[in-house]
C-alpha cells in the first residue's frame, strides 16, 4: 500500500465519531410524517420479498379478517402487513417479542 493511501486510511480511522452504546434501548414510537401530502401520484412502494411462518401467516389473515368485519373488503396481504408495521409499538416490549419469536421460530441461536 502507498503512504498516501496509508496516510489517508489513518486520517479517516481518527476521524470518525466514536459509537456510544448505551445499556437501556431508547424508547419511542416512530412518528409518520404525514403521507398524504407527500406521496406524489404514481408513485410506486419497493418490492420486498419476505418469509413468513404458518403463525405469521395466520396473524396476517387474522388482521385481514378484521379489517374485514371492519367493512374493507379484499385487503391485501402487502397492507395487513403494513397495517402490522405501522401500529407496532417500538419500544423494550418489542425485544420481549423478538426472543420468543426466535424461540418460536427455532431458525437463529438465541441471544
Amino acid at each position: 500500500m502507498s503512504s498516501k493511501s496509508h496516510q489517508l486510511l489513518s486520517k479517516l480511522k481518527n476521524s470518525l465519531p466514536k459509537v456510544e452504546t448505551n445499556a437501556e434501548p431508547t424508547r419511542m414510537l416512530h412518528v409518520f410524517p404525514d403521507l398524504a401530502t407527500k406521496s406524489a401520484k404514481g408513485a410506486r412502494a419497493a418490492k420486498l420479498s419476505v418469509s413468513l411462518y404458518q403463525h405469521d401467516i395466520d396473524r396476517l389473515d387474522t388482521i385481514k379478517d378484521f379489517m374485514k368485519s371492519q367493512g374493507f373488503r379484499n385487503l391485501s396481504d402487502s397492507e395487513a402487513l403494513r397495517l402490522a408495521c405501522r401500529r407496532v409499538a417500538i419500544d423494550g416490549a418489542l425485544i420481549d417479542v423478538y426472543k420468543s419469536m426466535q424461540s418460536e421460530d427455532g431458525r437463529r441461536k438465541q441471544e
